[in-house]
């Protein structure tokens, strides 16, 4: 069902206690800081053969970043800029991000405003190019106010649009379908509308589209789930706050010939808590077979 702007009941009543727009470009947690420190990340790194691929002379590197909920934790401004000075290192081909920038959690303060973010995730650098799309997140606090951040930073923003990259002479597509929590026709067309032989990253905040996804050299990254962001021990994860299979709700999943990818994220929502499922960035070497 589409509601207005994205947001349902739920997303005003949030936005209503977190009043954007933010303006606390430290993200001063105050009292709460001592029940909201970030656990340790991690980085993974995949080597990914997908078929139909090009047979490059080497891998296209992808740094592939999303979920970030900067301010959800003490110091997380500081620990963003560390993260990405991190994954410069990886020094990426191209880079992608995958939504939810600011945080929203309606208890904790931590309220960084977008324009901080943006300057901070501009510093990764990738020759072609930096691509964006909006989480469910964004779309509560603004998606203008989040897109023209971004964008001011040189970083694309996808909003159920296509874009071509060329790496060693191919042609390599890029889609974007943003949100989470609003399905628009829109996303269903642009999915359905993959060509059968062109190699495609569908970037998609939400795993739940990769049902949507045709037969084809495609590539799906998603976020949203923070892999579950509470794993119990001896019975796993028990939600992931999408529709999609909980199976889709992290890591490398193959299936009817298809691939996908889900990052566990770098923040949390709801509470400033993960168990068993560390924050996380992803780094990916792609090549055909």
């Amino acid at each position: 069902m589409h509601q207005e702007n994205g947001v349902g009941s739920r997303g005003r009543i949030i936005r209503a206690i977190t009043s954007p727009p933010f303006c606390d470009e430290l993200g001063n947690k105050g009292w709460f800081s001592r029940f909201s420190r970030a656990q340790p990340h991690i980085v993974r790194h995949l080597r990914l053969t997908i078929a139909g691929w090009p047979n490059w002379s080497r891998p296209a590197r992808v740094a592939f970043l999303s979920d970030f909920h900067t301010g959800s934790h003490s110091d997380d401004v500081n620990r963003l800029k560390a993260i990405i000075a991190e994954a410069s290192k990886f020094v990426p081909d191209i880079v992608l991000f995958g939504g939810d920038y600011v945080n929203m959690q309606a208890l904790g303060r931590g309220r960084v405003p977008p324009n901080t973010i943006a300057a901070i995730l501009s510093r990764l650098e990738a020759p072609l190019g930096r691509f964006a799309i909006l989480g469910n997140h964004d779309y509560v606090y603004g998606a203008r106010a989040v897109t023209d951040e971004l964008e001011r930073q040189n970083i694309v923003v996808l909003n159920n649009s296509r874009l071509t990259i060329q790496f060693e002479n191919r042609f390599i597509d890029i889609v974007g379908v943003p949100d989470a929590h609003v399905e628009r026709a829109e996303s269903h067309a642009l999915l359905t509308g993959l060509a059968p032989d062109r190699p495609t990253i569908v970037l998609a905040h939400d795993p739940v589209w990769f049902g949507c996804v045709p037969a084809g050299p495609h590539l799906t990254l998603a976020g949203h789930t923070h892999g579950g962001q509470i794993r119990l021990p001896g019975v796993g994860i028990i939600r992931n706050a999408s529709k999609a299979p909980l199976r889709w709700s992290y890591g490398l999943v193959e299936e009817r010939g298809m691939t996908l990818y889900v990052t566990g994220g770098i923040g949390t929502s709801g509470i400033p808590l993960r168990l068993g499922v560390p924050p996380e960035y992803a780094i990916l070497d792609i090549l055909g077979d």
